[in-house]
């Protein structure tokens, strides 16, 4: 079977968000682009965006919001490596 490349861009955020629970749902990026686009050839039904974005799960599971941050924010070494006076510092330093 010949395959096509098809691709499209979304904001930054959106990519990093989505591919936290695509991970977790086992798949890549490109299965469910796949199975989006043989759901509208076998239906003829494009997803409604509006639909999708109102039955979205929001996630409640603390360990999937902090691979949602991870992949976010990235790492930080600079705040790994504080001791903890130095981290109590800080905070104070910025409720002060």
């Amino acid at each position: 079977m010949a395959t096509a490349v098809i691709s499209g861009r979304v904001d930054e955020r959106v990519k990093a968000r989505a591919e936290v629970f695509i991970r977790a749902a086992g798949l890549s990026a490109g299965d469910v682009i796949r199975m989006v686009w043989e759901h509208i050839a076998q239906t003829g039904e494009v997803p409604d965006a509006q639909d999708a974005a109102e039955s979205a799960p929001v996630a409640k599971d603390p360990l999937m919001r902090l691979g949602e941050l991870r992949v976010n924010f990235g790492a930080s070494d600079e705040l790994v490596n504080l001791t903890d006076s130095q981290m109590r510092e800080m905070i104070a330093s910025r409720h002060a």
